[in-house]
């Protein structure tokens, strides 16, 4: 189901042309389905995208295209402050979408450590554009799982990226 952002076009919508600024966020309202409101950001992916990818500025060109919302997936160990945002769907890379910024979504687990419910979320340590869990939820992470789940699965978390 497309989702509308109020702006004309739909937080699904994946273009190879820009429809908006990048950095621009929408606030979803909360619906009936008892996830929350959530916060979307317009972004330009570097790398394609899964749902469930956690998604990181390009750092390695800071601070020239640092200063926008050009993402990458995350590299691994990435400080919480650095995350821009977690995909909800698929978006080919030099495309242009939105990445869930803050609310209830889908978060893939590391490769190699899982997702444990009531956790704090870090970037994942081996393989890019995930996340694991650790320790309780604190200043240190961008978010927290609702569930738990197996390697390389998707969890339901709630997000609150500052990237």
């Amino acid at each position: 189901m497309a989702i509308d952002t109020g702006i004309g076009i739909s937080l699904t919508s994946v273009e190879t042309t820009r429809q908006a600024p990048l950095g621009q966020t929408v606030l979803q309202p909360a619906g009936t389905d008892g996830t929350g409101e959530k916060v979307w950001i317009y972004i330009k992916a570097l790398d394609s995208l899964a749902a469930g990818n956690v998604v990181t500025r390009d750092l390695s060109a800071m601070p020239a295209v640092g200063l926008n919302y050009e993402v990458k997936l995350s590299v691994v160990s990435v400080p919480p402050e650095f995350i821009v945002g977690v995909a909800q769907h698929a978006i080919a890379a030099s495309s242009f979408g939105w990445v869930l910024r803050e609310g209830q979504g889908e978060v893939k687990a590391d490769s190699v450590a899982i997702i444990t419910g009531a956790l704090g979320l870090i970037s994942g340590t081996t393989a890019v554009g995930t996340a694991q869990a650790v320790g309780a939820p604190a200043d240190n992470v961008f978010g927290y799982a609702l569930e738990t789940v197996a390697v390389s699965a998707l969890a339901t978390c709630v997000v609150d990226c500052k990237g």
